[in-house]
């Protein structure tokens, strides 16, 4: 499947396993995560690493699988309210994005944004 299809399959398993943690942003209200080594942090890490922790292969059940990791493992609604304000952008810039929000958590980088600028 193409990164993008990846990506929207990522934001659909996370809207349709919300947790009831807290409603999400409105429409147009910007997203105010936690400091770094928060639960939203510690989301946004298991984002980044989410191919390795999901034991995601490299075929076309690739997106089943992470889409089905993501949704059980991440916490917050706002890792997910994270994942559709990111869903419409495109490879450098979805991966820039991404990249990003792992900085201003504290992490050093990012596996799945270097994997979404790989062509």
């Amino acid at each position: 499947m193409t990164k993008f299809t990846l990506g929207a399959c990522l934001v659909l398993a996370c809207v349709g396993c919300q947790k009831g943690e807290g409603d999400a942003p409105a429409s147009g209200q910007s997203v105010r995560a936690a400091p770094p080594g928060s639960e939203y942090a510690k989301d946004i890490e298991a984002l980044c690493d989410v191919m390795t922790r999901a034991n995601a292969p490299d075929d076309d059940s690739r997106t089943l699988i992470v889409a089905n990791w993501l949704a059980a493992n991440l916490k917050t609604p706002e890792s997910r309210q994270f994942l559709i304000k990111i869903q419409p952008l495109g490879g450098n810039d979805k991966a820039a994005a991404l990249e990003a929000e792992a900085k201003r958590v504290g992490l050093s980088g990012c596996a799945l944004a270097a994997e979404w600028r790989t062509p």
